[in-house]
């Protein structure tokens, strides 16, 4: 049986380009820092007053929108952050295509927001907007990528709401939860397959793989799944009996095929003002899998289609979707 729960909203945005645009391999990298920077230009108080706008050091960091998706912090009390390096963001991006788009095509993107995130919609809304006017992918400081936020729509459950069209907010959000899902969840026994459709990062007896066990790749899911839980939920959705159980159960879960590539990139590190340097492989494709699966597993699958899994989720890595 579950203890807690996470809340959250999934949105889907169409824009529409202005100028010429090229949005790189990573377009998910691009997307999230311009709307970082786009966000603190918003929301920024101590930017506004001209003084220095460092935020560890902030005296309105608690009340301050950027911190609260940007800077993560753990919550006092919490169990499963001991091997947590680098905290969740309550945000995931679905990128849109990387390409070159000429002016007057149309591109559409998806976020995710978490917990408390959802109260900041009208932010994140007023953030993607400003990016549009700066531009995004290569070039915007020439004045490439530039574009209009056409609408927002809120997804969930089978249905499509309009939130935003023009400049107008509706306050009609679909709100999700993983104990909706989980009830809503059935046992599978057959196959299943996951099909990778942006590059997915996972490591199983500390070596990358494109091949991952079921195991594998539901302890990464898990793993996921419950620190967000913690972050932004009422507390994580498995303890660690109920998760090493589940677990248990995976073991028997046999890999039948493998069609999947290997992807070795290079991207910049904004936050570190470093150069291109390379990354540990990705990879993308499908892995079917063959066992009993049981409600939770496919819950979690459920869940984990909307936070992603693996490296670098919040850029839109790690988006997979499932055939049964």
């Amino acid at each position: 049986m579950t203890e807690g729960d996470l809340g959250f909203g999934k949105f889907e945005a169409r824009i529409r380009f202005t100028s010429p645009a090229h949005l790189p391999f990573w377009s998910g990298n691009a997307l999230r820092s311009g709307f970082g920077a786009r966000l603190k230009g918003l929301v920024c108080l101590a930017r506004g007053a001209g003084l220095r706008d460092e935020c560890p050091s902030c005296t309105h960091r608690d009340m301050c929108v950027y911190d609260y998706f940007y800077n993560a912090r753990p919550p006092s009390g919490a169990k499963v952050l001991r091997r947590q390096s680098d905290p969740p963001r309550p945000f995931a991006f679905e990128p849109p295509q990387s390409g070159r788009y000429d002016p007057g095509d149309e591109a559409v993107f998806c976020f995710t927001l978490f917990g408390r995130g959802i109260q900041y919609l009208p932010y994140f809304l007023l953030a993607l907007r400003d990016l549009g006017e700066s531009g995004l992918g290569h070039g915007y400081r020439e004045g490439q990528g530039k574009f209009i936020l056409e609408s927002v729509d809120s997804l969930g459950y089978g249905a499509r709401a309009n939130i935003f069209s023009g400049d107008t907010v509706f306050n009609r959000s679909i709100l999700l939860s993983y104990r909706d899902i989980l009830k809503a969840s059935k046992e599978h026994v057959g196959r299943l397959t996951i099909k990778f459709i942006t590059p997915a990062q996972i490591k199983e007896n500390d070596r990358f793989t494109a091949a991952p066990s079921f195991r594998g790749f539901m302890s990464k899911l898990l793993s996921r799944a419950n620190v967000l839980a913690e972050f932004y939920g009422s507390g994580a959705l498995y303890s660690s009996e109920e998760a090493l159980r589940i677990l248990g159960a995976c073991r028997p879960i046999a890999i039948t095929s493998v069609a999947t590539k290997e992807i070795w990139e290079k991207r910049y590190f904004h936050k570190q003002k470093q150069e291109r340097r390379p990354l540990a492989p990705f990879f993308t494709g499908k892995i079917t899998y063959s066992g009993e699966f049981s409600q939770d597993m496919m819950a979690l699958l459920e869940l984990g289609s909307m936070i992603h899994v693996g490296k670098m989720v919040t850029f839109g890595n790690g988006i997979y979707e499932v055939e049964v």
